[in-house]
């Protein structure tokens, strides 16, 4: 019988190997009273050739095993189509692989984890550059031009996949893309098909864009099979997992673009990054939208300019959902010319900004805003994300008086450093910047709870000062009010309430001012400085 085998390729295609089979005559083995008996087997009668798996659209062939590729790098799974059907292309087999060594069982990594295995399986099912020479329009034509003789796009003998023509990815070239000391011309790899250009156009609310931004760093896997990482983050196409994966419109898009499927995009997830920032960020580099916005006086977010460093400074993610650090780092090499982007830093020797960018390669080494973790010798005591309790610190390192969960935000430290005194000792904590809390919106005001106090904020900008004792400590810092819209409108127009205007603070002394009383006649002098060594960025 001719038999056609189903193969694993890697992502272009290429090197392919051949899945094993089941053989022609399969023994089974007989039971009987709880005891092997295996003088009894049966043999199969050979089958026909198969003609496929009834009622069946895909085929995933999935393994978990520790391979050579798992082993290069940090590579947590990788997956491939390995059979089309003849009439339409459309990939019909895949497999995907699962590294062990990198799959975590911890329950808070269960959305990661499903988030790979989604990602994997999109690979295989057509977001692929070794499927793009094979997608259709809307009527089951080609976009790429077939050859006569075979009947598939025309192969790239060096690279060994289908070429695809300029309706599927186009090369846009940027003539002045914006480096440190000047401009240099960059050619990016879009996808242009019509429903991705749609969606794209009116994420980013930029008209003249042409096309989605693919990837072109990772080498042979990852550039050109994943978004580009700078412009779209933790869209769940990217090339690597940061926080907070989704899988939004933008890849619902790509998928029927392929001509082979319908998507409802009703199941998709908003994407936040770069929300309606308009062509100035989806059409530059981040040093141009960083200088733009330090020129107009305005935040540079999702970007950021702050060295992550000691003291550790904290900021709220532009949505409030969650703890962020800015991850611009110093590196040991210098950093390749066009992922250079900063001229001047504060407190860097001229000439060594070079050496300095975010810490994702593949977002073009731009600094961002990052959830993290918080570790101490290597063990994971919490994460960063506002609405999980468990993230919630423990009471003697809760200097803050964070309360992590579901219904808790980000809200930014004053400029005070936080302090905790008791009759013995005082503690200074050299990290601060924001936190979480429970807010409430009620009577046209928004209330953050500190502690076991709830503090009304009457206007944006306001510092609450906070002075709480708790098991013998008092708490001593500042949250600042973010404006009331921005917390409560949605609530308010729910209820059709909406937000008061803002009005002076009531004098400090009617806020909550604990004081603490202690027998000693003097608190003793030796100041504990407890710096935040139990940090690492999540990647």
């Amino acid at each position: 019988m001719n038999k056609r085998p189903c193969h694993v390729c890697n992502s272009t295609g290429h090197l392919c190997r051949e899945l094993p089979r089941y053989p022609d005559e399969v023994t089974t083995t007989e039971f009987s009273d709880n005891s092997l008996d295996s003088a009894e087997t049966e043999t199969a009668a050979p089958q026909e050739e198969s003609i496929g798996i009834e009622n069946t659209d895909f085929v995933l062939y999935v393994s978990a095993v520790e391979t050579e590729r798992c082993r290069r790098g940090l590579t947590v799974a990788y997956a491939s189509h390995c059979q089309q059907e003849s009439a339409l292309d459309r990939p019909v087999a895949g497999h995907a692989n699962f590294c062990p060594g990198e799959l975590s069982t911890r329950y808070r990594d269960l959305p990661h984890v499903l988030s790979t295995v989604k990602h994997e399986m999109l690979h295989a099912l057509g977001f692929s550059v070794s499927l793009f020479g094979f997608y259709r329009d809307e009527n089951g034509d080609p976009l790429t031009p077939r050859r006569v003789d075979t009947g598939n796009p025309p192969l790239d003998e060096q690279l060994q996949i289908h070429k695809w023509s300029d309706r599927v990815v186009k090369n846009i070239t940027r003539p002045r893309w914006m480096i440190r000391g000047g401009y240099m011309e960059r050619t990016l790899h879009m996808i242009v098909t019509p429903r991705v250009v749609k969606e794209v156009r009116e994420h980013f609310n930029c008209s003249i864009l042409e096309g989605a931004e693919l990837e072109d760093q990772g080498g042979d896997g990852t550039a050109l099979t994943h978004w580009e990482k700078r412009v779209f983050e933790n869209e769940a196409m990217t090339g690597t997992h940061t926080q907070n994966s989704v899988f939004s419109r933008i890849t619902f898009a790509m998928m029927e673009d392929t001509g082979w499927y319908r998507a409802d995009y009703s199941l998709s997830s908003p994407l936040h990054w770069g929300k309606n920032l308009g062509c100035g960020f989806a059409t530059t580099s981040c040093k141009q939208w960083l200088n733009t916005q330090r020129l107009r006086r305005k935040n540079p977010a999702p970007f950021c300019e702050r060295i992550k460093g000691e003291p550790l400074r904290t900021e709220c993610s532009p949505r409030r959902n969650a703890v962020v650090l800015c991850n611009l780092v110093r590196h040991d090499n210098i950093l390749p010319r066009q992922y250079q982007h900063f001229d001047t830093l504060p407190n860097v020797p001229s000439g060594d900004e070079s050496h300095y960018g975010g810490s994702v390669s593949l977002a073009d080494y731009c600094p961002y805003l990052q959830e993290f973790t918080w570790k101490h010798k290597s063990v994971l005591l919490r994460g960063s994300r506002c609405s999980y309790e468990e993230n919630t610190p423990k009471t003697d390192v809760n200097f803050a008086l964070e309360n992590y969960g579901t219904h808790s935000k980000c809200f930014d430290h004053s400029d005070r450093v936080w302090e905790q005194k008791s009759c013995r000792q005082i503690r200074e904590w050299q990290h601060w910047g924001s936190g979480c809390y429970k807010y409430k919106c009620d009577s046209g005001r928004l209330h953050i709870i500190v502690g076991n106090y709830t503090y009304t904020c009457y206007f944006a900008g306001q510092v609450l000062q906070v002075r709480i004792i708790q098991k013998g400590w008092l708490h001593k810092g500042g949250v600042v009010c973010p404006p009331c819209r921005e917390m409560c409108g949605d609530e308010f127009a729910s209820r059709n309430e909406y937000c008061k205007g803002g009005e002076e603070a009531p004098p400090p002394n009617l806020y909550p001012n604990d004081v603490l009383a202690c027998n000693a006649p003097k608190i003793y002098s030796d100041l504990i400085i407890l710096l935040s060594t139990f940090w690492s960025i999540f990647h």
